[in-house]
């Protein structure tokens, strides 16, 4: 087996490589290089925090499993430098320099580039001994004729799905004739057809190759997926009718019966189901054949393992399409959290947008209640979005505001961001000083615009930066004291309080007389005459 650690480096080498480009990876390297990673490590198995000094110190999360909750601080609104600066920190502090630039070398595709001439792709090659069923023929008999067609391809798949690609342009091919709403069904039960092939594919992979395997062949498989999904969104439940009906049927069932398997599987065949569900619920008597199939998948007794985890969630999707919040969220009660929770915040998000308030309570208690007995920056980042939403929506109901509250330390970016972005200065300041921030680890802007607006709220914090500068006992904490008292001089005035600021600098200069060298960074800065 691997370890945590291969994981976490093979994972975040893909996801740097495929999210960033060549030159931000390059600076990123440079920042590195330079010397402005002024920390980094490892949270848990998944995670990556560090800190980057560039105009101003950024915080940055790199998330290894769920690349999309990375985040960084700095006001660049995408995956940025700083990510990669981090990364390459990281590897340096395991291995060294080497190490760092080994892992630089591979995500910019300089190994990739070098063996690019030698790598070749075997492409089978197909038999044609199978008559092609006919247009008429059920989606069943063009399952059975696919399988029996190209059912082998995966051998040829051992380090690639290129072998994929012609089986699926063949299949296509078929039936170009069709008319668009039939092709479209045909489509998808071939797109369907060719990722089982990759299901298959990715099971003769050895252990230790696996998660590699699995980003190499998820990376490629993608543009498939993506089109799945396009064409699951241009059905139109009223014109699906005779025929077609009964296409829609296999690819249902076709994405169900591989997502109930309960083993290890390469794509989310729980999303590959749902998005027909959700295109067809309007359809009051499929809606209530499938949801009744469901439940009788929950109570059947299998030989095989079931995915449990899958099938109440389906249940509970086809409820939420029905407006059966209720049942829904009993259901979702019943299956892992982890695993089902990327699929409730849609759902949560849905009911916002509605305003319905009574259910928006029920959905949200019910994420809290799992949320806050596993936190993590996965589970945490999404909630806090919904939070901030519901606060800003219903800024008199204050449960929003004790979700985030409650969730620290966890949440606390999140929260930060929310009440500067209310205008609730106060809190925020009092948010920095529980968790200790001093000033310069705030942003410029941020500092400046609370400054501006409620200079008052500012001064705690400047007090706590005072003292714990003064508290190092070296004469380059005096100096930062003394540029710390400059800042706080103006605030005072500028929170017409000149009075309690003569008071304040006196007691200071009091409580430290016999610092020598304190009390020469007091007189060069002018503090004292």
């Amino acid at each position: 087996m691997a370890s945590l650690d291969d994981k976490l480096h093979t994972a975040l080498e893909h996801s740097l490589g495929q999210h960033l480009n060549e030159e931000i990876i390059r600076r990123g390297w440079d920042y590195y290089r330079s010397g402005q990673v002024l920390n980094v490590k490892q949270a848990d198995e998944d995670t990556l925090y560090g800190a980057v000094q560039g105009s101003d110190v950024y915080s940055v999360l790199l998330d290894s499993d769920h690349f999309r909750y990375s985040k960084c601080t700095c006001p660049f609104n995408d995956y940025c430098k700083h990510m990669a600066a981090v990364y390459f920190a990281y590897c340096h502090s395991l291995d060294g320099e080497t190490a760092a630039k080994a892992a630089y070398d591979r995500i910019t595709g300089v190994d990739r580039k070098q063996q690019r001439s030698t790598v070749t792709v075997s492409v089978p090659k197909f038999s044609g001994r199978h008559v092609q069923p006919s247009d008429d023929a059920s989606p069943e008999e063009w399952g059975l004729w696919m399988d029996a067609e190209y059912g082998e391809t995966w051998r040829s798949c051992r380090h690639s799905l290129h072998a994929l690609q012609p089986v699926l342009s063949a299949l296509k091919g078929t039936t170009k004739h069709w008319d668009k709403k039939s092709q479209r069904l045909h489509w998808m039960s071939v797109i369907l057809f060719v990722l089982d092939q990759a299901e298959q594919a990715i099971k003769t992979v050895d252990t230790f190759s696996r998660y590699y395997h699995e980003m190499s062949f998820l990376r490629m498989a993608e543009p498939w997926v993506e089109h799945y999904y396009t064409l699951a969104l241009e059905l139109e439940p009223a014109e699906v009718t005779g025929h077609d009906r009964s296409w829609v049927d296999y690819v249902a069932g076709y994405a169900k019966g591989r997502a109930v398997k309960n083993e290890q599987q390469l794509f989310d065949w729980t999303y590959i189901y749902l998005a027909i569900c959700e295109r067809m619920a309007v359809d009051a008597d499929w809606y209530e054949h499938e949801l009744d199939a469901m439940r009788k998948e929950e109570l059947r007794d299998s030989e095989e393992p079931v995915n449990r985890t899958f099938v109440h969630t389906a249940a509970a999707m086809l409820c939420f399409f029905g407006r059966n919040d209720e049942e829904a969220l009993a259901h979702f009660g019943k299956t892992d959290f982890q695993r089902s929770q990327k699929v409730i915040y849609p759902c949560v998000a849905q009911r916002l947008e509605e305003g319905d308030w009574e259910l928006i309570g029920h959905w949200m208690s019910f994420l809290y209640d799992h949320i806050s007995r596993v936190k993590n920056a996965r589970t945490i980042g999404p909630f806090m979005t919904l939070c901030r939403r519901a606060d800003t929506d219903q800024p008199d109901e204050p449960r929003w505001t004790r979700y985030m509250v409650e969730l620290l330390p966890h949440s606390y970016a999140d929260l930060s961001d929310h009440w500067l972005a209310v205008q609730k200065y106060e809190e925020w300041a009092d948010l920095q000083l529980l968790i200790g921030m001093k000033p310069d680890d705030l942003g410029i802007q941020n500092v400046r615009e609370v400054s501006k607006a409620a200079p008052g709220v500012m001064i705690p914090l400047y007090h706590q930066s005072i003292e714990e500068a003064i508290h190092s006992r070296n004469r380059q904490g005096y100096r930062l004291a003394v540029k710390e008292l400059k800042k706080l001089e103006r605030l005072y005035k500028a929170d017409k309080h000149a009075d309690k600021w003569e008071r304040y600098i006196e007691g200071i200069a009091s409580k430290y007389q016999r610092l020598r060298a304190f009390q020469e960074e007091l007189w060069k800065g002018k503090i004292v005459t």
